[in-house]
């Protein structure tokens, strides 16, 4: 879910086309229905005290970042976001992320600047300067293992929305199961129910 238009009724998407449900979607016209179901899931949560904000996205991941600039800037609470792709032609949503009143930061692999620790170095600053209560990421699985790490090295918060192949999208196949670190050791959750957002600091990476 890329944008919500209250006032008019209207939601808007992002997708990539890969396969054969994205294909029938960019397929549709105007005039067209489309049934769903929603809204299912946990989302991203705002806390009262936070000042701002970091939001580390790659690629499609901005598509679900975007809603969480918009509800901090709701909030008044202020965001920096750090848009990452592999070049600067393939960065999508810098004016949709500048339109929410985020401060906009464009890294690429071309150039790089996507290195992790350049994100890392960015992102100590803003902590060590308090411009950052929270670092919500999505996309990238070597952003997912930074944040985790620097949410439990400096004592921040920080949220992951993970992406994932479901089926049911209730929690009834179990297609989207992943494990975690949770208070009592590893144990598995199913993104779709249990998520799709999640506590960094619980959240395990595919890649050991």
């Amino acid at each position: 879910m890329y944008r919500v238009d209250r006032q008019q009724g209207r939601i808007e998407f992002l997708y990539k086309v890969v396969g054969a449900g994205t294909r029938g979607l960019a397929r549709l016209t105007a005039g067209e229905r489309l049934d769903m179901v929603g809204p299912l899931g946990r989302g991203f949560r705002l806390e009262s005290s936070w000042r701002r904000i970091v939001l580390l996205a790659r690629g499609v991941g901005l598509a679900t970042l975007a809603p969480l600039a918009d509800a901090a800037a709701a909030a008044g609470i202020g965001v920096t976001a750090v848009l990452s792709a592999d070049r600067r032609g393939h960065v999508m949503s810098v004016e949709r992320f500048r339109d929410a009143g985020a401060e906009v930061v464009v890294v690429t692999d071309e150039e790089g600047t996507s290195e992790p620790a350049q994100i890392e170095q960015r992102v100590r600053g803003l902590v060590a300067s308090q411009a950052c209560d929270m670092i919500a990421t999505c996309g990238s699985d070597r952003l997912l293992r930074l944040v985790r790490r620097l949410g439990v090295e400096l004592g921040i918060a920080g949220r992951v929305a993970l992406e994932q192949h479901m089926a049911c999208g209730m929690g009834m196949c179990h297609c989207c199961v992943r494990v975690f670190e949770g208070s009592d050791g590893v144990e598995t959750r199913r993104v779709c129910v249990e998520g799709p957002v999640f506590d960094v600091r619980e959240t395990v990476s595919w890649q050991t």
